[in-house]
């Protein structure tokens, strides 16, 4: 068995992670750190009372509020994959490989899935005995993940909390078995799992509806959402094979997953490649154009009630900014830099025709000079024509074409988010 030692200069490494400093700049600081994280992790207290939450989206969600927390919660993470060696893929490999899937020309079957209430559900004892069973960490590390579900206990928190970066790892552990299975299931060509959104695609038509053999591999504490009859979270959808007769504009089929829509089509693209491919199309899904426009109406609102001081359109035009363009941000526990934005979150999009973002352009172009739109009379209260002349430039079109990319601040994305939530 493989494990990070608990040892201060092991420690002193994870601190100056958290606070994506260099530990040489901070030496003395940090070992006194270690040595208190140390120190908490042998009286099984480094978790108590760590842990504050929040509301987003009618769902609790949790942080911690002490470094010590933090770096023992990475501890874990850390322990736990030098012996399960369970590595999610991230969003853009699965669009990536799922385009491929769905690209080509022969018929399939499409399954989407998702998992009711997911983390909350997750059985924290099934869990314990999974990593005992498998023997995934040493006595230590299943010591201070028991300390840590202990102060869930006492917090009344149910299954593992949302926003916790060792409850995402803890859950993708839970799962390993069940996507194992689903892969091994007869005819899948194609299966991925993105926390609990599941597509999967069989590699040709079979009267068999695979989804009774997919909820049989959950846990009985985890259950499917139920799609209508005709759904494809139900019993799957069939797409027939691609002909190059087939009238280029004919939709077969439509299905949204990860924050796009793809538009499948039975008939071949244009490309050159050796092996014809399946026309597919891919725009953002209607469900993330929505969380986008709630965010310009946000944005507008929370300007239209605020003393409308310079720093205030400021904030406005930093909002409008970071939704139309592209920034960066620090990953959670380290030093990667990581591209976000209107480009860099959906840059599969490949639909230009009437697309989503002439949607958002219009929306923002409406609140700023359509008198038919309900805010617009609020706004031009508070706008100054020459302003809203000013925000009117920024463009979704332009931001993702065009790559336009701002720089902010931690803290000025911090009062940026805090508009929208």
């Amino acid at each position: 068995m493989i494990e990070s030692p608990y040892t201060v200069r092991n420690l002193v490494g994870f601190i100056a992670r958290h606070h994506q400093t260099k530990a040489a700049d901070h030496k003395a600081e940090y070992e006194a750190t270690a040595r208190e994280i140390l120190a908490k992790i042998d009286s099984n207290s480094v978790f108590k009372g760590a842990l504050n939450d929040f509301t987003l989206n009618n769902k609790a969600v949790y942080t911690y509020n002490s470094v010590c927390a933090a770096v023992a919660s990475r501890l874990i993470i850390r322990n736990l994959k030098l012996n399960a060696r369970v590595k999610a893929l991230g969003r853009s490999e699965i669009v990536s490989s799922l385009i491929s899937s769905l690209s080509d020309g022969v018929p399939y079957k499409v399954y989407r899935y998702d998992i009711v209430s997911f983390y909350e559900s997750i059985n924290r004892d099934k869990l314990l005995s999974l990593i005992r069973r498998k023997s995934l960490c040493s006595n230590k590390t299943l010591e201070l993940i028991e300390s840590l579900f202990q102060v869930f206990n006492e917090m009344g928190v149910q299954g593992l909390p949302r926003g916790l970066d060792v409850s995402a790892y803890l859950s993708e552990l839970y799962l390993a078995d069940f996507d194992e299975h689903v892969k091994r299931l007869s005819h899948v060509s194609f299966y991925a799992r993105f926390v609990d959104d599941i597509v999967v695609i069989t590699n040709h038509i079979v009267d068999e509806d695979i989804t009774s053999d997919v909820r049989s591999f959950l846990s009985d504490e985890l259950t499917l959402h139920e799609g209508d009859e005709s759904s494809y979270k139900r019993g799957g959808f069939v797409i027939g094979a691609a002909e190059p007769t087939v009238p280029r504009v004919a939709v077969s089929k439509k299905i949204d997953y990860l924050g796009y829509e793809f538009k499948i089509f039975n008939c071949y693209s244009e490309s050159k490649d050796f092996r014809p491919k399946r026309r597919i199309e891919i725009d953002i899904s209607s469900h993330k154009v929505a969380k986008i426009k709630s965010r310009i109406s946000k944005s507008f609102l929370t300007y239209c009630h605020s003393r409308k001081a310079a720093a205030d359109y400021n904030l406005l035009a930093r909002r409008i900014k970071a939704l139309t363009g592209n920034y960066e941000i620090h990953s959670s526990g380290t030093n990667v830099k990581i591209k976000t934005g209107i480009y860099y979150n959906y840059h599969f999009k490949t639909d230009r025709e009437r697309c989503s973002l002439y949607l958002l352009d219009a929306m923002l172009k409406r609140l700023l000079f359509s008198t038919s739109h309900p805010l617009n009379l609020r706004i031009v209260k508070a706008l100054s024509l020459t302003r809203r002349r000013a925000l009117s430039k920024f463009s979704f079109y332009n931001g993702f074409y065009n790559k336009i990319y701002y720089s902010f601040s931690y803290q000025e994305l911090k009062k940026i988010r805090k508009g929208w939530s």
